[in-house]
């Protein structure tokens, strides 16, 4: 029998979450959770304002450490973190990696996939020459090496570039170049880990109507023998545990039969 709600990508006031780590785990008790996983922005240098500073990545694991002792028998907390593929060093003692990209690199400059419209917009034409699907092609190809630069047990936000683009506002996600370029990128990907989360973080915050991975390619990783875990990249109390009932039933209609769940003895399957 499924236990209560578990979410292992969750932000707070160590990054761009909107409450401290130990209101999130109130905010989850009361929400149905049994269990919850902090996974704080990793620190990077050129895009510091969003990421977890150096300074308060050791603050950070004490702290979740701490809640662990303290919420023993209440709820089960796990100390993760979001390990962006251009951070340079992972802390040790994590339960888990959640292993991401937030730019690409092109001629030395460090471009963020992770704006608004308007900003991908204009960095697309400053740096891509107006070519979506050449912007698409350079992400995919940093997340083909994602795995073996973070260390990453679990997959996040894999077609992250697609975030603003609701309604193909700006490309199709269809076009045989992004699904070539998506497609190499989950078989790179999935040669040293075969575990994605299914994220509703961009669901809740911008009413985008799949969640990450796309429909589309969440059924092509089932059939590559992907695995998946639902999440939902909350930064505040009112996104925990998102749709995780509509998303259980989406991974079964995509061929999945089991979801994975962490404990503290590693992943087990979860039954559908």
């Amino acid at each position: 029998m499924r236990n209560g709600y578990q979410n292992l990508h969750t932000h707070t006031t160590f990054c761009d979450g909107r409450l401290s780590a130990e209101d999130m785990i109130k905010a989850a008790i009361q929400r149905g959770g049994d269990s919850l996983g902090f996974s704080e922005h990793s620190f990077v240098p050129f895009d510091p304002d969003w990421s977890m500073s150096l300074e308060d990545t050791p603050k950070y694991i004490n702290e979740i450490n701490r809640l662990k002792g303290k919420y023993e028998g209440r709820i089960e907390v796990f100390l993760g973190l979001e390990m962006d593929y251009f951070t340079d060093a992972l802390p040790e003692g994590l339960d888990y990696v959640l292993g991401v990209s937030h730019h690409v690199e092109k001629n030395g400059k460090f471009i963020t996939v992770d704006g608004s419209a308007e900003h991908i917009m204009q960095v697309c034409h400053e740096h891509f020459e107006g070519d979506y699907y050449s912007m698409a092609e350079r992400y995919f190809a940093t997340i083909s090496n994602l795995v073996q630069k973070t260390k990453a047990d679990i997959v996040g936000h894999f077609d992250l570039i697609a975030k603003r683009n609701i309604d193909s506002c700006m490309f199709d996600e269809m076009h045989p170049r992004y699904v070539d370029a998506a497609i190499d990128a989950m078989e790179s990907v999935l040669k040293h880990c075969t575990l994605f989360e299914i994220n509703t973080g961009a669901m809740q915050r911008l009413n985008k109507p799949e969640p990450y991975p796309s429909v589309y390619l969440l059924k092509e990783l089932q059939k590559r023998g992907g695995e998946v875990i639902i999440s939902s990249d909350s930064h505040s109390a009112e996104s925990l545990f998102f749709k995780f009932d509509e998303m259980r039933e989406l991974a079964k209609a995509c061929g999945f039969k089991y979801a994975k769940r962490l404990t503290k003895d590693g992943f087990i399957d979860e039954k559908l």
